[in-house]
Formats: structure tokens, sequence, C-alpha cells
């Protein structure tokens, strides 16, 4: 009969089946959740399932099996939708998956198949496997939002992880979470301490999941490699671990008690680091997780440059601390520079923290940098004591008014020196600052960096009342040097052209020209209109009733100011390290004629040496260096990827 019934069938008809099931478990689901009393199913539906029963329909190898176990996938899947979607911070969910299937679908099934194949094809779990399924399932799609709102969405990682190993369905979370990273952090509008944040997350869920890190390994790959594409990954990162408002996680991470030294960081394409630690009798192999057959475990092996804390997850990125020792040595001067009270307390429980994890050898040069500073105090105050109590100091009030950060150039990095000509009075106290100095620290002399520095000055400047009547008023200014340098000429006549101004202070006019945009816009000076070459005077009270000051936008447009807080020139840093390079790689192609990257890089890493120039680059970034140097003309690269000297 189930034969001739399926020859003259329609070709809808099983699926008929499947909706009329799916129909009947939600008008069940609906009588549970409204808690009426069960009562008696209807008659017409017990005696359709009795006949679906006397048919054979039902059976194991029925034709209904297949459209009765997508109609619960179906009504499983929209349970668990609906009771677990975005709740992350709620215990306890897949318990009320499994109140579901009790009181729901197990009696359901108990009328449509009865009690003895009930018990005899293990419905209970198969339905319990199910659910669990549909759970993962759920959470699979949303993983992202997981792992971004962790801490708080702990109990949901924990409980997936408990259901997780039921289905073992690692390998699809972890093809989720990669997909879904790619896609939301792998672009340029995504901001890079916030992919470093989603990152760090990520290996705290997948270490809750997978203790072993091999899911973690494969999963953050991409990410891995995005973040070492990014220009300021390593300055986001020494950031966060050493600025309490910016740090968070880790902040945290650099104070932890039982942190261990970042002695042998390795890259994904190092050694594996468990050939850093012999054997022993104690050793275990790592926690097992599903490695199904055909899924994109099998080709990972034993995962690499697992089994760190966050930060050594962090510098293996680059496979070198090297590049975050450089990257913090440059933002230390930055904050050094900037400290006009020389208190560098802050920095020195800063240092000793990143020298019990980058080691203290790593960390000599700063160190020295924050001596320096503390000996400036020092030396500073001496000075001024001496040439105080001696009445050397005619003007403010007989007080010194120079401080002077004093630094071993040798260990620090590259600052800026772009040298000008201070006013006479303001270079008149910076060589009897000099030369008390080499006074007493004979035979030691200061060269002064004139770009770097603060002068604070008080200016009159024209103001306005609240009626809207003009006024004088003392302002406070703290700006550059050169910017103090060109109003002090001021002082000496009213009005002055720029190239009247570029000769006084040696820089070129249009400089003067940005610099001046400054003062334009504090209404100490203003632009002469009509005037060529340019030229300005100190602003009158004419001047600001008449409203005259509209030229001053124009100026303010035109107006750069380099001083951005930053005394070390990155820059210039980079491109004198950049010189160094190419003369040892041409040095190398002229005696061995052609090379591939990775031997050039393996040779750099080998033979750069200098106090102050390290080779610490990745591939990546040598190999964009060598195609700047063919673009120039200097180098050549062959087709095999070998490059050599371009024969002009």
């Amino acid at each position: 009969m189930t034969a001739a019934v399926m020859a003259h069938a329609d070709a809808t008809f099983l699926r008929s089946f499947q909706t009329l099931f799916r129909r009947s478990l939600l008008a069940r689901q609906k009588n549970n959740e409204e808690e009426e009393e069960e009562g008696e199913p209807s008659q017409e539906e017990l005696a359709l399932f009795h006949n679906l029963r006397t048919l054979g329909w039902t059976r194991t190898e029925g034709m209904l099996q297949q459209p009765l176990r997508e109609a619960l996938h179906q009504t499983i899947l929209q349970f668990v939708k609906g009771a677990i979607s975005a709740e992350f911070e709620q215990r306890n969910l897949f318990e009320s998956v499994q109140l579901f299937q009790v009181e729901v679908l197990e009696p359901w099934l108990q009328d449509l198949l009865g009690s003895q194949a009930l018990a005899a094809d293990d419905w209970s779990s198969r339905l319990l496997y199910s659910c669990a399924e549909c759970f993962c399932i759920v959470r699979n799609d949303e993983i992202f939002n997981l792992v971004a709102e962790y801490p708080d969405s702990h109990p949901a990682v924990i409980e997936l992880r408990e259901v997780l190993e039921r289905t073992k369905m690692h390998s699809a979370l972890g093809e989720a979470l990669k997909s879904s990273l790619v896609r939301r952090l792998n672009h340029p509008g995504a901001n890079t301490s916030q992919i470093i944040d989603v990152y760090i997350n990520t290996i705290k869920v997948l270490r809750e999941i997978d203790p072993s890190d091999r899911l973690l390994q494969v999963v953050t790959e991409p990410v891995r490699s995005y973040l070492r594409r990014r220009h300021n990954t390593v300055r986001c990162i020494i950031t966060s671990l050493t600025d309490q408002e910016v740090g968070g996680d880790l902040y945290e991470e650099l104070r932890r008690q039982d942190a261990r030294p970042l002695e042998n960081v390795n890259s994904e394409n190092d050694s594996d680091e468990e050939d850093d630690h012999p054997p022993d009798f104690d050793w275990q192999p790592p926690p097992p997780i599903t490695k199904p057959k055909g899924t994109f475990f099998a080709s990972t092996g034993v995962a690499k440059g697992g089994g760190g804390d966050i930060l050594s997850m962090l510098v293996s990125i680059y496979g070198s601390k090297e590049v975050f020792v450089n990257e913090y040595r440059l933002m230390l001067a930055d904050k050094l520079l900037a400290n006009l009270d020389f208190n560098t307390d802050k920095e020195v429980h800063t240092l000793e923290l990143l020298k019990l994890r980058f080691g203290e050898l790593s960390m000599r040069n700063c160190e020295i940098m924050i001596k320096d500073t503390e000996d400036s105090k020092r030396i500073v105050s001496n000075i001024h004591n001496t040439l105080e109590s001696n009445g050397q100091i005619e003007n403010n009030g007989g007080k010194m008014a120079v401080d002077a950060a004093i630094v071993s150039h040798i260990f620090w990095p590259t600052l800026k020196n772009e040298q000008f000509k201070h006013h006479p009075r303001l270079q008149a106290d910076l060589d009897q600052f000099s030369n008390e100095y080499a006074r007493l620290k004979n035979p030691r002399r200061l060269e002064w960096m004139n770009q770097l520095g603060i002068v604070q000055l008080e200016l009159d400047v024209l103001g306005q009342r609240p009626d809207g009547s003009a006024a004088v008023e003392t302002r406070e200014f703290s700006v550059a040097p050169l910017l103090a340098t060109l109003i002090s000429h001021f002082e000496d006549k009213d009005k002055w052209n720029v190239e009247e101004l570029a000769n006084e202070t040696g820089i070129p006019e249009y400089q003067v020209q940005k610099r001046m945009g400054y003062w334009v816009n504090a209404r100490v000076v203003q632009l002469i209109p009509g005037s060529n070459p340019v030229a300005y005077e100190v602003a009158t009270m004419d001047h600001l009733i008449q409203g005259e000051n509209d030229q001053a936008a124009a100026v303010v447009a035109m107006y750069e100011e380099n001083n951005n807080g930053q005394g070390v020139a990155v820059a210039a840093q980079g491109d004198e390290e950049m010189e160094v390079f190419e003369s040892y790689i041409c040095g190398m192609l002229t005696n061995l004629g052609q090379l591939p990257l990775e031997r050039i890089h393996n040779m750099l890493k080998m033979f750069v040496t200098g106090s102050d120039i390290k080779y610490n680059k990745t591939p990546q970034q040598l190999s964009m260096f060598l195609k700047h140097l063919c673009k120039e003309e200097k180098l050549e690269c062959g087709p095999d990827g070998m490059y050599k000297l371009l024969k002009k």
C-alpha cells in the first residue's frame, strides 16, 4: 500500500507531513506555555497518529522519518532562538531547553510513535543531542557579540563549553568565530585599540572553551596577521600597558603577580615553544578537544605560540619583544621631555614592571633615560641656587628663568634638532645656564635642542568685555621656543615683515608665516592688510573694535603647528635606520650577487649592530622597503623573487 500511495502521490506529499508535524508541535508548545491543563489530545490527532503507526510510516525505516526529523529540528531551533538569543548574562539557559524537551517534545513523540518505539529508538538521547546542537547553532550565529561582551558574557561562555562537550561542534564554532572576526575587524574602519580588545577577549573566551589553545591559534590567525600590518599596533599595545586611563585588561596584565618573563617569544614561523623546555617525568599532554577528520583542525598539528599569557600572545604577533621595547622607548622620551617638574615616580614604577616581563637588559636604555631626568632635576637645582645666591641674575626678579632636561644622547632616540637663532634676550639666559653647567661639570658642555621645550610667557592681549567694549588683559602662554622667539622681537619694534623675521631667526619665510598665525589668532599681533611682503604689527584697540580680525581665520588656516607634543622625531629616526639598512643591503648584493627576501632578512638580523640602530623589522616591512628601493631604481627584483643591484 505504501508503494501505491507514493507512486501516485504529489511531489509535496512528504513536505505536507512535515508541515503537519510542525503545526502539531507548535500547538502543543502553545498549550504548554499558556499552562493549560493537558487533558487528552484531540481524537482526530490521535486517530491520525494511530493510522500512521499502523501503516508503518513512522518506523525507523519509515518514509516519514525525514519529515519528522526536520519538523523536530525546526521546532527546537525556533524555541532555542527565542529562549537564549542575545541572553549572555543569564545562567542555566540550557536547562530551559531540556525542560522544553521533557514537557513538550517527548509527550508529543510518545503520542505519535508509541511508548515502545520511543524507548526502542532512544528518542530521549536523540532529542537531547538535537537540543544541544540547536543551542550551539544559535550561539555560533552570535559568537562575535558573545566575545565582545566578555566578561559580562562569562555565564554564556561556561554554558556553551558544557554544551560543546555533548555535540563536539568545536570546528563549527571556530569557523563561525573566524569568519566573524575577519568580517568585523579586518577592515580600515575598525579602530586598532578596539581590534586589540576583541582579540584579548577572544583569547579569554577560547581558553575557557579549549584550554589546549589549538582552536585559539587557528581562529585568531587572520586577526594577528592584520594587526601585524597595522602601523600603530605596537603603540596601542604599549599605551594600554602603561596608561591607566587607557589600559583596561592590558594594564592589569602587566601587574599580574604570577606573570613570567618574556624570555623566548616565537612567532608562528619559529620553532614550537615546547622545544624551549626539556621533557621530564611530570609532563602532561595538552587537554584534548575534538579533532574530526577533514576539518581545519586536521592540518594544524600542535599549536604554535600558544600556552602563554595575553602579553605573550600579543608579543608573538611580531615574534620579537625588541619592537615593543623600542616603541616604549620612543613614548618614554616624549613623556620625560614633557615632564616639566622632573617627577619620574610613575615612570620608575612602570619601568620596574616592564623589566620583569621584558628583561632588565632590554630596558637598560629606558633606565638611563629616567636617570638622566632625575639627574637633570638635581643639576638644575644646583645651577639655580648658585646663580641666585651669587646675584648673577638681573632679570625675572633675580630668579633663574631656565630649566633644562640634560640627556645622554647615545641612549635616547633621535630627537628633533631643527636649529634657529633665539632672540638675544632668550639666548643670553641659555648662555648663562650653559656657562654655569660647564663650570660645574667641566669638561662637559651643553648642546641645546632649540626646537624642543616649552616657554611660559605672560603677554598683554586684546580681549572683549561682556558689553562688547575692548580691553587689555594679561594672559599666560605655554608655547614652543620658536614661537617665543618670534613674539619677543615685537618688544624691540611694533612692525615686522616675514623677510626680517626670517633673517633674525634663520628659518624660511613660509615657516615664519605659519608660526605667526598662532599669535594672530591669539590677538597678540595682527596681519597688515595688503602688505608685500607679508607684515605684522602689534594688535591695537582699533583693530579689535573695527572687527578687522577676519583675516586671522585665513592665517590660522595656513598655520600648522608642528610641535604636536612629541620630542622624538619618529620619521627622522626611521629615515636614519633605513639609510643604515640600505647600506648593508647594497653591500650584501655587491658581494653575493642576488639574494631572496628571507636571506636578506636573516643577514640583517645577524649583522646590523650599533648603539642606536638595531634591526627589528618583520619580513613584511622589509619587503615594503625593498620595493621602495626598486622604485628608486637602486635595486631590481626578478620574477623568481631574487633581489640584485640595478645596473645602470
